[in-house]
């Protein structure tokens, strides 16, 4: 049987590590050529390796989504790879866990600039190319934090993230013509090396057997999961949605 995602390019920000790794190996497992991008070239070129090995075509190439005046011509260069872009996943992002009232204006501006503003300028560069193919998926990571605001993560990261949520529904809105998808996936708690700093890791109040219904933190597996159905065209009649991934916090 054909693979789910076969003769599909994707490009995955942030691929280096945790979740944006975990994501760039399932749409390889399921087909894709895969682009890694990140600004830890060390984590990029291993995933590479890794997956060519695995029998996947995959390349790597050192990209900073806060380069802003740099980026349609990087973009432009990743489509050169493989000849196209079906797939652009925004996974890059920083978090932190802040105090609201010690949140400088230093601190403010580098979570938009990486969280939010280089979603919408990456997305923009590739939406041009996704546009003359007449076809795209643009997955983009938020967070729970987007949807109910910040508790163990910051105000800033929180703004940043609804705002992810909002330009998945521009970009939905806008691309529907040329038959281009836009969707935000939601991760709630997930065991990251991000997320190590974090206070629900470490907070007795946070068992997840007693605040997540399903009983577990996340892993990136799991979100990957969920970019891998926004991906794909199982999901071609779905866009400008939010795809909840927390075990049921949400609802807490």
């Amino acid at each position: 049987m054909e693979k789910l995602l076969a003769g599909k390019v994707a490009v995955v920000t942030g691929s280096g590590r945790g979740i944006g790794a975990a994501i760039a190996r399932r749409l390889a497992q399921f087909g894709a050529k895969v682009v890694l991008t990140d600004i830890n070239g060390e984590g990029i070129k291993a995933l590479e390796k890794e997956l060519v090995e695995a029998g996947s075509e995959a390349k790597s190439m050192l990209f900073d989504v806060a380069d802003f005046t740099h980026i349609p011509e990087q973009v432009n260069q990743m489509n050169a790879l493989f000849g196209r872009i079906d797939i652009w996943v925004n996974n890059a992002g920083i978090t932190e866990s802040a105090p609201i009232e010690n949140i400088t204006v230093q601190q403010w501006d580098r979570m938009q600039d990486i969280d939010l503003k280089s979603v919408f300028f990456c997305s923009q560069a590739v939406f041009k190319i996704m546009k003359e193919q007449q076809y795209g998926r643009l997955v983009h990571i938020s967070s729970m934090a987007g949807e109910r605001g910040g508790r163990g993560s910051s105000a800033s990261y929180s703004a940043a993230k609804a705002g992810v949520i909002n330009l998945a529904k521009s970009f939905a809105l806008n691309g529907g013509q040329y038959n281009i998808t836009s969707n935000a996936v939601c991760p709630g708690r997930t065991l990251t090396e991000m997320a190590k700093d974090l206070s629900w890791l470490t907070d007795p109040k946070d068992d997840p057997k007693l605040t997540i219904p399903l009983q577990r933190f996340g892993t990136p597996e799991d979100i990957a999961d969920a970019v891998l159905f926004l991906a794909s065209d199982l999901s071609s009649y779905i866009t400008g949605a939010v795809l909840d991934v927390n075990g049921g916090l949400y609802m807490r």
